[in-house]
């Protein structure tokens, strides 16, 4: 197969995960109007992950994976489940704090986070140009969240609680061993994050949802954009890889600048763009520099 010929083949699978990018910035943006509208996290949450849940089970089924797990691997997705639910409730309260673009750009540090968590437990090295891209990861992220000015603690808390989560996820992912499918322990963990939230639904008492049709609207669509993210996500990464998948998603952050400003009216000032600019230029050459390191190693 020559690379035109390979190129053309894949291109589908990078128009899917581009929309998968968007299809989560979209998702964290109509969350925002919901939680306006009289949703609570929690109440959006316990649908949308539920949702997800039942579709990506759906999709097990019709292409016949088998959904269990060793004893050891299937606990341990379970436990990953709560992890799930944390950082999920997390970025979910950032927003009612944060713009959206910022509450998600915060987030995204998850690379370089994963980097350095990486390291600190002895799973690779951190070089100089992955410290080089954190440093002014952060550089970029203070001038976007405009450190210095009316800077909202309890939002950058909230969303750096998210990243530090998600990191926290992925490098207990790494360890399960290679050649485990991460379909079935995604819908574990999943089903486990939604039993969760049902639990404190219970305890909580009741579960707010959107008092107008705006509201109910964008509910409805941030469950349905997410539920496709998420399945969208195993078909793109089976098509193109999980190289350039992880280089694609960088799109999220900035569908969310545009979506917020779109939607939500929630334009950033110039120095905040450029900072943002500058941590997704930042994570997205940590990405290419990490790839890089792994290919190398395989030849």
């Amino acid at each position: 197969m020559t690379p035109n010929t390979r190129s053309l083949t894949s291109l589908p699978g990078v128009i899917l995960i581009v929309f998968v990018a968007f299809s989560f910035a979209a998702n964290s943006t109509l969350s925002k109007i919901a939680l306006d509208h009289g949703a609570t996290p929690l109440s959006l949450l316990t649908f949308r992950t539920a949702i997800a849940a039942f579709s990506v089970f759906v999709i097990l089924k019709i292409w016949r994976v088998p959904i269990g797990l060793p004893f050891r691997v299937r606990w341990i997705a379970i436990g990953m489940g709560g992890i799930v639910a944390l950082y999920s409730y997390c970025l979910m309260s950032a927003l009612l704090y944060l713009p959206v673009a910022l509450a998600v750009l915060t987030f995204y540090l998850y690379p370089i986070l994963t980097s350095l968590g990486s390291w600190a437990i002895g799973q690779e090295r951190l070089t100089f140009r992955i410290l080089v891209c954190l440093i002014t990861a952060f550089i970029g992220l203070g001038f976007a969240l405009d450190i210095g000015g009316n800077i909202n603690l309890v939002g950058i808390s909230l969303a750096i609680g998210a990243a530090v989560g998600f990191t926290v996820l992925l490098l207990v992912n790494n360890n399960l061993g290679d050649g485990q499918d991460s379909r079935p322990i995604s819908f574990h963990m999943m089903s486990s994050a939604t039993l969760l939230f049902i639990l404190m639904d219970m305890n909580a008492g009741d579960i707010p949802l959107p008092v107008s049709f705006e509201g109910i609207a964008a509910f409805i669509g941030s469950c349905v954009f997410f539920a496709f993210a998420m399945i969208g996500m195993f078909v793109g990464l089976a098509k193109i890889g999980a190289i350039r998948t992880s280089l694609l998603m960088n799109f999220e952050p900035v569908a969310s600048i545009v979506l917020g400003a779109l939607l939500l009216d929630q334009v950033l000032e110039p120095l905040q763009l450029v900072g943002a600019g500058v941590v997704i230029a930042a994570i997205l050459l940590a990405e290419l520099v990490k790839n890089s390191s792994e290919a190398n190693k395989n030849v």
